[in-house]
């Protein structure tokens, strides 16, 4: 090899940066651990008016008609509120959901990924996280879904470890390049 076809070599490798995206999954058929209601919460499932909101605490990552038409194909969002915001969310989908260019979730039928879940900073690590989820967990396998399915990087220690509380187990891990950080 060409020395200079090797040191482009070098550079890209050193340029390189690697992640890891762990897919956890939890039977639905297991007891779920249950944490007290957070005081001053309620829960209802989202609605169109709250889908700004709902936008708006993720950083606009998604537009609204986007939400609103995952909520018309049966997606749904367990809300937990105070008197004046939306304090907590976990939104969830049963339909195959495109993770990336190259990885499409294939769910079979019972299954459901969840997409996203969301503690407003004010409120976190009071066990909110694990209350909304263990919640929706028990409200899905009410529903007659059998698994639920969650992704998230491999450095995301207060997800990954909330997650693992709550009985998911690793079901898959996926790495993924990127070259210049494109």
């Amino acid at each position: 090899m060409s020395p200079f076809r090797e040191s482009l070599i070098q550079i890209a490798k050193k340029m390189q940066t690697c992640e890891e995206w762990l897919e956890l999954v939890r039977d639905l058929h297991e007891p779920v651990p249950m944490r007290p209601p957070p005081e001053g919460l309620h829960m209802r499932w989202a609605e169109k008016r709250d889908l700004f909101e709902i936008s708006a605490l993720q950083w606009f990552v998604k537009e609204t008609d986007f939400m609103e038409a995952s909520l018309v194909r049966g997606d749904r969002c367990l809300l937990l509120e105070d008197s004046e915001h939306i304090r907590a969310f976990a939104w969830v989908t049963f339909l195959d959901y495109r993770l990336a260019l190259w990885y499409t979730l294939k769910l079979p039928p019972g299954w459901a990924y969840l997409v996203y879940i969301y503690v407003h900073p004010t409120i976190g690590r009071r066990g909110v996280g694990s209350y909304l989820l263990g919640k929706l967990m028990e409200t899905l396998r009410d529903q007659g879904s059998t698994h639920l399915i969650s992704g998230m990087y491999s450095n995301w220690d207060v997800s990954f470890h909330m997650h693992m509380q709550m009985g998911f187990r690793i079901h898959r891990r996926l790495t993924q390049c990127k070259v210049l950080h494109i």
